[in-house]
């Protein structure tokens, strides 16, 4: 028998451990402070603006300004560009002395101000030259950059030259188009037998104003501008005739303008053959009716209702064409032929320099060019145009806000983009962009601006883009 036996085990004893809570000794009692922040905007280089074309830095900056994946502008820098819960586009078509406004002189730091040199922006539609960038740069007739680029290469001003001979209309399509071909027919016209002159692109654009008179439509203006839109003939001509209708709303010819004129078709016909000669290229619109009122005979015809007839043989009015592939707007009150010279051949030279080089359906199909700044923009938040209708009508249709104004003068435009802007501080909802233009430097400009100003929320960017001889962007944040 075991006499061995087991011990009890003594039972297990727990330890007990006091957790007591620790205090963090930098834990704030109360809620931070939130400082808002600002933004703020510095030009820092100003020479690199002055090297583009005003409208064309404005697209730019606005583009970077409100839209996504844009190309910073290295003249200036924005502070808490994010931030911005609005912004107020003013074109102001005069000048101010910012040092004499009680209010802006505040904002007339260096860096808040961009200095362009003098620029004639021309008589295109503004809004389309700020919400248009397709074919153009420059609503004035200024292709040079473009010219720079097609001209790349071209050693001799004849290469130029031969690129348009191409596009002459060929004796049928002269005869089709009722030129004035026929020497039986046409045998008291004048011909253009002189030699070529050197050191020149030997192509020319015409254009000319015709009144009723007794007998037939005579010529009453002739204009002519080279191939660098210089313009190198204009002159207002004595019809042979009693006048009967000077089609005033058609030609822009008066009574008045004609009064003391003693030039005769004669003595007209003796200054244009001392600019063309018999190898000039000559371009224009429906040029038949030009050389007809002209009495001359010509045969190098570069004809833009040709160059952009439709697929279904319909010729198209240069105030169509002007608009549909130049984003301008042309003959608005009446026909200028210097004007109409230079579209013609601003469309010459986009269909043989530029679309010659792609498919033809670029130019027969209706492709209407589209507002891609305003579009891009658009995708941002709301946008509102105070503004007439009539400047404004073509954009519409593209759902932007639209208040019309043509009724009323500069200063209550201004108290209705204050009234907007309130309206932006209370319900973010309301445009986040508003645009305008206002004509007249009116006495309570400073004033009005100011009460814009307040009534704006804060993180607003004002950008001011004034005329006058001194053009400039003044850039204003809140």
């Amino acid at each position: 028998m075991d006499t061995n036996t087991e011990e009890p085990e003594e039972p297990e004893q727990r330890k007990k451990v006091c957790v007591q809570p620790v205090t963090n000794p930098i834990q704030p009692t109360t809620n931070p402070i939130r400082i808002p922040q600002k933004i703020d905007i510095s030009v820092i280089d100003h020479e690199t603006p002055k090297k583009y074309f005003k409208l064309k830095t404005l697209q730019n900056l606005l583009m970077w300004l409100f839209c996504k994946n844009q190309v910073n502008p290295l003249w200036l820098t924005v502070t808490n560009k994010h931030l911005i819960r609005c912004g107020v586009i003013i074109n102001l078509n005069f000048g101010i002395d910012l040092q004499q406004s009680q209010f802006l002189q505040q904002f007339s730091k260096q860096d808040k101000i961009v200095k362009f040199k003098e620029l004639d922006q021309g008589k295109g539609n503004y809004w389309q030259s700020l919400f248009y960038t397709r074919y153009h740069e420059d609503p004035v007739f200024q292709t040079q950059k473009q010219q720079k680029m097609n001209l790349q290469g071209m050693q001799q001003e004849g290469q130029i030259y031969n690129q348009y001979k191409n596009f002459i209309l060929n004796k049928e399509q002269l005869k089709n188009n009722l030129y004035p071909i026929d020497e039986k027919i046409y045998h008291d016209y004048l011909k253009l037998d002189g030699e070529g002159q050197m050191n020149r692109v030997n192509i020319f654009a015409m254009d000319c104003e015709m009144v009723q008179t007794e007998n037939k439509l005579e010529l009453a203006r002739v204009s002519i501008v080279d191939y660098n839109y210089q313009v190198v003939l204009d002159i207002l001509v004595k019809p042979q005739n009693k006048i009967l209708d000077y089609n005033t709303r058609y030609s822009g010819i008066t009574e008045d303008m004609l009064s003391n004129v003693t030039v005769t078709l004669a003595e007209a016909q003796k200054m244009v053959k001392s600019i063309l000669d018999q190898d000039s290229i000559l371009i224009g619109h429906s040029l038949e009716n030009d050389l007809n009122a002209l009495q001359i005979m010509h045969h190098k015809c570069v004809d833009t209702s040709v160059l952009y007839i439709t697929e279904s043989s319909r010729k198209l009015s240069l105030k169509n064409l002007a608009y549909k592939y130049l984003n301008l707007t042309i003959q608005k009150d009446t026909h200028d032929s210097n004007e109409d010279a230079k579209i013609a051949l601003s469309l010459a030279k986009l269909r043989i320099e530029i679309l010659d080089n792609f498919s033809s359906s670029l130019f027969t199909q209706q492709c209407v060019a589209v507002p891609d700044v305003l579009i891009q923009l658009k995708k941002l938040g709301g946008i509102h145009l105070v503004e007439s209708k009539q400047e404004v009508e073509f954009l519409l249709k593209y759902d932007v806000g639209f208040e019309d104004v043509e009724h009323i003068n500069d200063e209550k435009k201004m108290q209705r983009m204050a009234e907007l802007l309130r309206q932006r501080n209370a319900n973010a909802v309301n445009p986040k962009l508003i645009f305008a233009q206002i004509q007249t430097n009116f006495e309570e400009f400073d004033s009005s601006f100011q009460n814009m100003y307040n009534q704006a929320p804060s993180q607003t960017i004002f950008i001011l883009s004034i005329g006058g001889e001194q053009q400039q962007f003044l850039l204003i944040t809140k």
